[in-house]
């Protein structure tokens, strides 16, 4: 064949075959993932994404993944055409098994294997009609348009084009007189049930900062929200404005332009952290612009996990999604671990609450007399539950909510051990409240300001209902919020039972100023006015729907709520921990009870080195008590934990993916410094106990061979797996990188570090926090942190190795960057 001709044929190969994989392409990845981005704009705005990064981001979407293919058919088809062929339609049927998975992903009719094995064969097939059918062809380059016609309807025509095309509003302003400092702070996914004592005032022993404001203050016991959605909610409370019924707003300054930072900041200074919104004009807040981070961490690598876990949601079917991060809980970083705060130690040896932006907000107060507005929101209390009341972490990531199932809860028990995480963090956040108080105070502000404390949703644990979603049977859970409002030199407690709502914040504001709104809202003064008995409640679900209910309705049922949450949690802060199948036994030494070993049953116990060199100066405690049980047992055993000899927690065991696990907190009191002794023991019927045996095991590395005390003998050899491993030393060390397969198909089933040849650390990688690493599948990421006790000093000689380990072989990790050993 001529050159010419060659040279035609080529380029015809190369735009025919591009177009059509564009199209198939565009159906199995850009348009599935455009569409549900495009819906929710939020996964955009929480990252303040600008919009040269959006448009970006769609376009490789679109493009880059068939040019991609494309580029590899070509490079083939330059050594050989028959072989080029076959590439072509190898990529034609794996997108045509995509377009499949997508249509049977969430369909209960077929799942797991079948559902693969369906897609696998539907593209076979469509790949060889395609092969053999030229219209097939012809009708998939007559829809070469369909990727041109995704991309703009995603940056044009969709919910998401108002951060590509940015509006930028005039900006109004107020001139007020007034000098009084204003301080509101919002904090999430709070149900105020969870203050009260039995009278339904602030339990003082378990919220003393709450009880402490509740003294100076007004508390609008029966406050209530008036949408569920934080990125809704939020902007409600900061406008005074109804959300719309039909149509979405974004939390953004363009489409809220109306708002208390626009009120007060053409006469008040203005401070604000803001973690999920962006509603303060940059013109108003361009002194803390860089105080209010993103709620989720860096744009480009946060943007690309999170677009592909989300991807993996809408594309694989049951069970496998249920092994992805779940991403209904937060707004980004979906199964990362959450940035951390740096750990500041104060006198009685708790860690100072400065998580999710509370110490960097309490930095921004000023002593002089300059009329400020200071706005926080914190992502307080609200999930991941992640903090204990001292300020410590019990995990680099936090142990995920089980029991959940379409974001309803499906069991009874993890519901309840759900409520006592969520009491823990509420907790920490009394503390978090304290020093925002305490800074206050110190500055001269507290005294003379108007303080206004509440949240934006409450929350809910009930077996049967969903976790946030309002409906009938949880209503009186999410509806209600706390807030107090601290008029000027207030000291004097009152509890208001009239109708207020979160919308009523703003109005508030301007009254105590003796500013005028300029703009309309629906919400009015709480102060100098005498607020309504009863009237009906109304929280928006968006798309033109709502969640209703009478106020003295839900009052009613909150009282039962309260009831219950007393019965079995208490109103004293030790009793939070004393719940589970046998709460009896709970604070009993061993040695008062009839315990036997077990014959046949065992236990597995992750973290058991973590929990042999506790070190309480560090942020970090290992509370969450979690494990495997071995052995011959039953599905659902009814587990006590001993933590020193003494029962600190009781569990009931469940089915996991991994065989039968279970989960339990203990006191923060029960672990001492240096090595913790944990006991996993079955309560039979008769109130014996069976101690399983096995929780402890332990591994040498030497002749090029792991030996576990177990007697299991792991062979380590050189490039078997794959990865690297990077250390980062501080209070603890932190280790992470990725571990995988040689294939880099699937990740390492287990880690572990050796001492000089001693194992000092080993855990499943499916127990890890995940670690981005840009460049490889994100499940092959991981890291961890260990205490410094078990490490040799830095700058020592001792030989510290990270072996990862699968299918029965090991090989030593790469080391990257320096290390802090010999």
């Amino acid at each position: 064949m001529p050159a010419r001709e060659a040279d035609q044929t080529f380029l015809r190969v190369a735009l025919t075959h591009g177009a059509r994989l564009a199209v198939l392409s565009a159906f199995a990845l850009a348009e599935p993932l455009l569409d549900i981005l495009g819906r929710n704009p939020e996964f955009f705005s929480v990252r303040r994404a600008s919009s040269t990064s959006i448009v970006l981001f769609a376009l490789f979407l679109v493009f880059v993944p068939p040019a991609v293919l494309l580029a590899v058919e070509l490079l083939v088809r330059l050594v050989n055409r028959r072989a080029a062929t076959v590439v072509h339609l190898v990529f034609v049927a794996g997108l045509v098994a995509v377009i499949v998975l997508h249509l049977l992903a969430h369909r209960e009719t077929l799942t797991g294997v079948g559902a693969l094995v369906v897609a696998a064969a539907v593209g076979i097939a469509g790949a060889l009609l395609y092969s053999r059918s030229r219209s097939v062809g012809s009708f998939l380059t007559v829809l070469a348009p369909a990727p041109f016609i995704f991309l703009a309807l995603f940056l044009f025509d969709s919910d998401a084009s108002k951060l590509v095309v940015v509006s930028h509003p005039h900006l109004r302003q107020q001139r007020i007189h007034s000098q009084i400092p204003v301080v509101l702070v919002v904090f999430d996914e709070f149900a105020p049930v969870s203050l009260m004592d039995a009278r339904e005032h602030v339990k003082a022993a378990r919220y003393p900062n709450f009880a402490a404001l509740a003294r100076d203050s007004t508390w609008y016991h029966s406050a209530t929200t008036v949408q569920w959605l934080t990125e809704q909610a939020v902007p409600a409370v900061l406008t005074g404005i109804m959300p719309p019924q039909n149509r979405t707003l974004l939390p953004i300054y363009a489409d809220h332009p109306d708002n208390v930072f626009t009120l007060l900041g053409g006469s008040y200074r203005v401070r604000a952290v803001e973690s999920l919104t962006q509603l303060c004009p940059s013109k108003i807040c361009r002194e803390t612009r860089g105080a209010s981070p993103a709620a989720v961490s860096d744009a480009t690598g946060s943007l690309a996990n999170d677009a592909g876990v989300v991807y993996l949601h809408l594309l694989l079917p049951r069970p496998y999604s249920e092994e992805i991060p779940e991403i209904s809980d937060s707004w980004g970083d979906f199964g990362q671990a959450e940035r951390r705060e740096p750990a500041r130690s104060v006198g009685s040896g708790a860690i100072e609450p400065c998580g999710r932006n509370v110490c960097r907000f309490a930095s921004l107060f000023s002593s002089d007399k300059r009329p400020t507005l200071y706005v926080l929101h914190s992502l307080l209390p609200h999930v991941p539950y992640l903090y204990l009341p001292s300020g410590r972490r019990y995990g680099v990531q936090a142990p995920p909510l089980r029991g959940i199932r379409d974001k309803v809860f499906t069991e009874a028990w993890p519901a309840e051990q759900g409520y006592q995480r969520f009491l823990l963090q509420a907790k920490y956040t009394d503390r978090a409240l304290g020093l925002i108080m305490r800074r206050l105070k110190a500055k001269g502000i507290y005294d003379r300001a108007l303080v206004i404390v509440t949240a934006d949703h409450g929350v809910s644990y009930r077996n049967g209902e969903p976790r946030r979603l309002p409906t009938p049977g949880n209503m009186q859970d999410i509806a209600f919020v706390p807030l107090f409002v601290k008029l000027p030199h207030q000291h004097r407690a009152r509890i208001d039972d009239g109708f207020a709502r979160t919308i009523d914040i703003v109005p508030t504001i301007a009254h105590v100023l003796g500013a005028r709104i300029p703009w309309h809202v629906d919400g009015r003064t709480l102060v100098d006015r005498r607020l309504a008995r009863d009237d009906e409640v109304e929280i928006r679900l968006g798309n033109g729907k709502a969640q209703r209910d009478r106020l003295s309705v839900l009052l009613r049922k909150r009282a039962e709520a309260l009831r219950v949450q007393l019965a079995r949690f208490g109103s004293a802060p030790a009793s939070v921990y004393r719940i589970g199948p046998a709460a009896g036994l709970i604070g009993k030494p061993l040695s008062s009870l009839r315990v036997e070993p077990s014959a046949d049953a065992g236990v597995d116990l992750d973290g058991q080195e973590l929990l042999s060199y506790v070190d309480r100066r560090t942020d970090f405690l290992p509370t969450w008590v979690q494990g495997r049980l071995t052995g011959r047992h039953g599905r659902h055993e009814k587990l006590a934990i001993a933590v020193n000899g003494r029962i600190e927690a009781t569990t009931w065991s469940f089915e996991g993916v991994d065989g039968t696990g279970f989960d339990a907190m203990v006191p923060e009191q029960s672990l001492r410094t240096g090595r913790n002794d944990v006991a996993v023991l079955l309560v039979r019927p008769d109130g014996t106990l069976e101690q399983l045996q096995g929780a402890t095991t332990s591994a040498r590395l030497a002749d090029g061979r792991i030996r576990s005390s177990d007697g299991s003998v792991v062979p380590v050899r050189e490039k078997a797996l794959r990865g690297f491993v990077e250390v980062k030393t501080g209070a603890l060390t932190r280790f992470s990188g990725w571990a995988a397969r040689a294939s880099l198909a699937h990740r390492a089933d287990s880690l572990a570090v050796f001492v000089d040849g001693k194992q000092v650390f080993s855990s499943p990688t499916a127990k890890l926090a995940p670690h981005r690493v840009l460049g490889y599948k994100r499940n092959v990421g991981f890291q961890f942190e260990l205490p410094q006790g078990l490490l040799p000093a830095p700058g020592s000689a001792h030989r510290v190795q990270v072996i990862a380990i699968a299918q029965g072989v090991a090989s030593k990790l790469r080391r990257k960057g320096e290390w802090p050993w010999g």
